[in-house]
Formats: C-alpha cells, structure tokens, sequence
C-alpha cells in the first residue's frame, strides 16, 4: 500500500460515518415532517406554508453564522441555505404525495 493511502482510507471512513448520521437525522426529519402534515390536515390547514418555509432557510443560514470549533471548515450560507431549500422541496413533494 502506498504512503497515505491508509490515511486517506481512514478520512474516507469517517467521512462515510458521519453521511450515515447525515442521513439517519434526515430520516427522522422526514418522519416528523410526516407528522406535522398529518397535523395540518387534522386542523385542516394548506400543507404548504411558505412563511415556515423562509423561516427554516433563515435558521439554517443563521447556522452558517455560527463558530463550529477550531477544526471545522466554515459553512457558507449559501451552501446552507441551498440545502435547506432542497430538503423543504423534497419534504413538500412527499407531504403533496401523501394525499
């Protein structure tokens, strides 16, 4: 085995570990994004509401503000934000599906 390949075999492990949480947490979004549309449906309110929606994107861009420890690599809004918006696409697209 060449010099660093073992190193760079251990990053691409931990990088796999923490995709695995990244998609187990988003798992349980969707499960509660799941339960909160059967919860607008029982209050007989609109599935989509775009102001919860603009309030999501803000909290993840605000997440971009944030310090997140000496090692980790800044997170830009935009990249946030355009996670944010896919996931609130994505969890609308299921929810209008379940109907």
């Amino acid at each position: 085995m060449p010099a660093g390949d073992g190193e760079l075999a251990e990053i691409r492990k931990r990088i796999d570990e923490i995709d695995d949480r990244i998609a187990d947490l988003l798992a349980q979004r969707m499960y509660y994004a799941s339960e909160a549309r059967a919860e607008k449906v029982r209050m007989n309110r609109p599935i989509v509401d775009e102001q919860r929606q603009n309030e999501v994107i803000a909290k993840w861009c605000e997440r971009a503000r944030k310090p997140r420890g000496s090692k980790a690599s800044p997170l830009s809004e935009e990249l946030l934000s355009k996670l944010a918006a896919l996931i609130i696409e994505y969890t609308v697209k299921e929810e209008l599906e379940d109907r």
